[in-house]
């Protein structure tokens, strides 16, 4: 179901395989100044010149006038449905890049290549796309699969610190909810685990592997998936409220929904407990002073089921299960 890959010498082979009419990059300026050795490999890979779109940085790629902007590059760039589209950076660049490919003349070929810890771990496998929508994320987009994501862990030297603590929350994420094996190698390195490039290597296709299990499960996400979204539901509203980085939104959510989970009985505190002594020994410090969660996202969130939500519970280190709770109860016991 996934091919994915773990060096950008690679894409000479699936460039041949996919035999494209035209190849175009879509990425941010930013990006393109500092990673110019990159896309010469790409272009050498693809023995052409491969022409590029410039798009925003960050979740400003990620709105309807970009959309609409893209793809009308897409038409004078004379894109048909047997070009290669990539999608060079980080989430939001690889969320709106599959979106746009998936809609374009009813779906063209496209590849991710996530240049940050973040998106190599979570965002660019599994094949969601989409954009935000009337200040609600990810309110519009479709499933629809690259034919290839290139993992190169050479891009993350470039990254500043909250980029990093952005990927590590998917990453603690995936051991909390799976595979406590990597919880046990982010304990045992703290934050010195950037620096072996075989460590980060090894965390990077563990994550990978555990976002693959439930999305192989569960590809439309309408069921076991949702587990992947631990942290999120709480995450998300503090993100949009305070526009906080995904990174630190999502912590903080893992922390509160453990919370909320421990209030229902479905939770031994010892298991926050350990996430907390976990982000004591990387240093991590959270601004949860002052913090209040807006419920109004919460209740146009993609896991409101009929008047349920489905909620991610981890019953103890590397267990997890769904349960489902009115948004009104979940909010009283919240604020309790």
């Amino acid at each position: 179901m996934f091919k994915i890959h773990f060096s950008l010498e690679l894409l000479e082979k699936i460039l041949k395989e996919a035999r494209p009419s035209k190849i175009v990059l879509v990425s941010s300026s930013d990006l393109i100044s500092k990673l110019g050795w990159a896309i010469l490999e790409l272009e050498k890979a693809g023995s052409t010149k491969i022409e590029i779109i410039q798009i925003p940085d960050g979740e400003a790629a990620k709105e309807w006038d970009i959309l609409k902007k893209l793809l009308s590059d897409f038409v004078v760039a004379k894109i048909d449905r047997k070009s290669l589209i990539i999608g060079f950076g980080g989430g939001s660049v690889t969320d709106l890049v599959g979106f746009a490919s998936s809609i374009y003349q009813r779906g063209v070929n496209y590849i991710n290549i996530p240049t940050t810890l973040l998106a190599q771990v979570d965002s660019s496998i599994g094949g969601k796309t989409g954009i935000n929508f009337l200040e609600y994320k990810n309110q519009v987009g479709t499933f629809h699969n690259p034919i290839a994501t290139i993992v190169d862990t050479r891009f993350l030297k470039t990254l500043n610190d909250e980029q990093i603590i952005d990927g590590l929350a998917e990453i603690i994420k995936a051991g909390l909810i799976k595979d406590t094996s990597i919880l046990e190698i982010v304990k045992s390195h703290g934050m010195d685990i950037l620096k072996k490039e075989s460590i980060i290597n090894e965390l990077v296709l563990k994550s990978i592997k555990v976002k693959e299990y439930f999305v192989e499960k569960d590809p439309n996400d309408l069921n076991i998936r949702q587990i992947l979204n631990f942290g999120h539901t709480i995450g998300h509203a503090l993100e949009l409220k305070y526009k906080i980085s995904h990174g630190e939104s999502v912590l903080i959510g893992m922390l509160e929904e453990l919370k909320l989970s421990e209030k229902l009985g479905e939770t031994k505190i010892e298991v926050r407990n350990s996430l907390n002594e976990l982000f004591k020994g990387l240093n991590i410090s959270l601004n949860k002073k002052q913090l209040e969660v807006d419920w109004e996202p919460i209740l146009h969130d993609k896991k409101i089921l009929g008047k349920e939500i489905v909620l991610p519970v981890v019953k103890e280190l590397g267990k997890t299960k769904l349960i489902k709770i009115k948004p009104d109860k979940l909010k009283n016991i919240y604020n309790s």
